[in-house]
């Protein structure tokens, strides 16, 4: 299978990542301001429900003599109103109901600004609360308002022809009952009220936030990942249909090759009779050229043709030991590797695998004696798994520089002048046919390592 071009992968990772991080800021913020709308929508509500409590409360206190009875009077405040107390200049509280702080901490009210007519509004996450401090100072009246008022209750009182006894108790009573007397003698109003629809959704905003961010970034780089597979996907089947034309040309180029190649040998071979002596190295030279461009032939078709062949068991020791006594002249396989390890391969592709293998590492440079092959099973090697066999064969050659280590398989990609850049791809095609992996890597020392993990084929008792 052909690979896609690093570079143009490489691009499209960078330029996907750069996408998927603006994406992910683009979304973070419209999460961020839909967390802040919702939070000061929820701050909204508060103070709109504090100035409704306010508001009945002071509603019914014209009905009853004292703070305490007008919360208890309706259900609302009762449930809503945790504390109420008025604290005069000492920041004591002269009347109290509920649970309210013995002093007035002024303090706190630093860290805050006051809203119109001398309002706070202090949240209390901890207890789930809100406390409303009013100061009395921004509600009261100019005296000469004041003055006014009470004097206007004053005419009141005597156009009614109230006695003296009811207008002296209205005096004491109904006068300081006007809307901002019970204050004359406080500085501060302490309402402690219970909000918690209000930190509820403070709560539930605040883990959303992070969780939206989180389930964000993952959906954004999972549809970044389906995107750079999507693109895999598609110059992988670009590279298909690209290398089912160029094996058809190939195949058919190969076929065409074969004939002209015959024709030359021939003559070639009349022409060594006829010749003298002195011709016959260039017919020599001719026969090898001949030869390579054949061998390249029915390399070509050896990649192209089926690479599963005809399957059958075969012993693997055997195999390398008959191809390495004919390359090198000896058997290379180690004393202690398995005798009677089998694999289902075809005969002819395993011999062209492992052939190819031995003479690259010849060609390497590598001393023949140098050249070694091990065979053993998972179990053996440390492993966990079993049912498979590793064969890794060995040299002292040159080795293969890290930036080709990843491209030795490809097709037609060779580092010697004389190579076809072909073997170890047909090689790769044939083992993974019969169902195994190969690679490669550098030895410390010098030369290089083919590892092939092959399914162990089972005999049935």
């Amino acid at each position: 299978m052909m690979k896609i071009p690093p570079r143009t992968l490489r691009t499209s990772k960078s330029l996907s990542a750069i996408a998927a991080i603006l994406c992910w800021a683009l979304f973070s913020a419209l999460t961020v301001f839909i967390i802040l709308g919702m939070r000061d929508r929820a701050r909204l509500i508060r103070d709109n429900d504090n100035e409704r409590l306010f508001n009945h409360l002071f509603t019914s206190l014209r009905n009853y003599d004292d703070f305490g009875s007008a919360i208890e009077s309706l259900e609302l405040l009762r449930d809503r109103i945790i504390g109420f107390g008025i604290y005069g200049e000492d920041l004591t509280p002269s009347y109290q109901w509920g649970t309210v702080p013995p002093v007035f901490d002024e303090g706190m009210l630093e860290d805050y600004r006051a809203a119109r007519n001398g309002r706070y509004t202090i949240p209390d996450k901890g207890d789930r609360r809100v406390k409303f401090i009013l100061s009395t100072e921004g509600m009261m009246p100019p005296p000469q308002r004041r003055n006014q008022e009470i004097n206007r209750n004053h005419e009141n009182i005597r156009n009614r022809h109230w006695s003296r006894e009811e207008s002296r108790d209205t005096e004491q009573d109904k006068v300081p009952g006007s809307f901002f007397t019970p204050f004359a003698r406080g500085r501060y109003i302490y309402i402690d009220i219970s909000h918690a629809n209000y930190w509820r959704s403070q709560t539930l905003t605040a883990i959303a936030f992070p969780l939206c961010e989180l389930v964000l970034l993952a959906l954004v780089f999972f549809v970044r990942g389906l995107y750079l597979r999507n693109r895999e996907y598609r110059e992988r089947i670009e590279a298909q249909q690209n290398l089912v034309v160029l094996g058809t040309a190939a195949s058919t180029l190969a076929h065409e090759i074969k004939n002209p190649l015959l024709s030359i040998r021939l003559q070639t071979g009349i022409l060594e009779k006829l010749s003298p002596e002195k011709g016959r190295e260039e017919l020599g030279i001719i026969n090898e050229e001949v030869d390579r461009l054949s061998a390249l032939s029915y390399r070509i078709n050896d990649y192209l043709r089926d690479a599963a062949g005809q399957p059958a068991p075969l012993n693997i020791a055997t195999i390398l030991s008959e191809i390495s006594l004919r390359i090198c002249g000896r058997n290379i396989v180690e004393e202690n590797s398995l005798t009677d390890a089998l694999v289902f391969m075809d005969a002819g592709r395993a011999r062209s695998v492992f052939e190819n293998i031995i003479r690259n590492a010849i060609e390497s440079g590598s001393p023949e004696n140098a050249i070694g092959a091990a065979i053993l099973r998972n179990d053996d090697n440390g492993s966990d798994k079993t049912g498979a066999v590793n064969i890794s064969i060995y040299d002292r050659g040159r080795g293969i520089a890290e930036g080709d280590i990843k491209r030795v398989f490809d097709p037609f990609f060779t580092s010697k002048s004389t190579g076809t850049g072909i073997g170890l791809s047909i090689g790769k095609r044939f083992v993974e046919a019969a169902g195994g992996t190969i690679g490669i890597e550098n030895r410390e020392g010098g030369g290089v390592t083919v590892f092939i993990t092959m399914i162990e084929y089972q005999v049935k008792a």
